[in-house]
């Protein structure tokens, strides 16, 4: 029995390790960015060997995804539930709005180095080729197979991270920025419905 503590301690003691340098790496690409973050950087900010860092993430195709499932956790993007009291395309287009505008203003940190940025690994890329395919899904939902394809268009555009960065550069607040989106889209969606 006593072995079997060992290796739960020592089992544990390794998941520790790694979720130190997790949350290590994860502050780091909030202030510098996935590229501009090194290992030594990483095993600094945790409190351990370079090797360490290695020994769990050997490259940042491995890192990255784990760095970024680690992020997830702890602000999760928003899910189909978020419709779920939501009866109208108006107010699933509210809800839609004012849920990613909510998660742009806590993952805005790593939200900002873009995918686009020259030199982003694959591996990023294809983990925000994924976020975005998740984004459109939540669209589709909000707007209902009976809107125009011009609206889609339109509510991809209004509801992107780079727009939401817009209003707030502009001095709004996530949530005025969500009520004024919303009412532009509803306003187009009736509109089309109109004519």
């Amino acid at each position: 029995m006593p072995r079997t503590y060992r290796l739960g301690a020592r089992g544990a003691a390794v998941e520790a390790t790694r979720r130190r340098i997790l949350d290590a790496t994860l502050a780091l690409h909030a202030e510098k960015g996935a590229l501009g973050t090194t290992w030594q950087d990483i095993a600094r900010r945790a409190d351990v060997a370079v090797g360490t860092v290695y020994y769990h993430f050997p490259s940042l195709e491995e890192l990255l995804p784990a760095c970024t499932g680690h992020g997830l956790h702890h602000h999760p993007p928003p899910t189909a539930g978020i419709f779920r009291d939501s009866e109208s395309a108006a107010e699933r287009i509210t809800a839609l709005t004012r849920a990613l505008f909510a998660f742009y203003q806590k993952a805005a940190p790593w939200l900002r180095w873009s995918s686009d940025t020259p030199g982003v690994p694959a591996v990023l890329a294809r983990l925000a080729r994924q976020r975005e395919a998740g984004r459109q899904l939540l669209i589709g939902t909000a707007l209902g197979s009976s809107v125009d394809e011009r609206l889609g268009r339109i509510t991809i555009a209004l509801t992107s991270f780079g727009a939401w960065q817009s209003w707030i550069s502009a001095g709004m607040t996530s949530e005025a920025a969500a009520d004024v989106v919303s009412e532009m889209l509803v306003r187009r969606m009736n509109d089309v419905r109109r004519s």
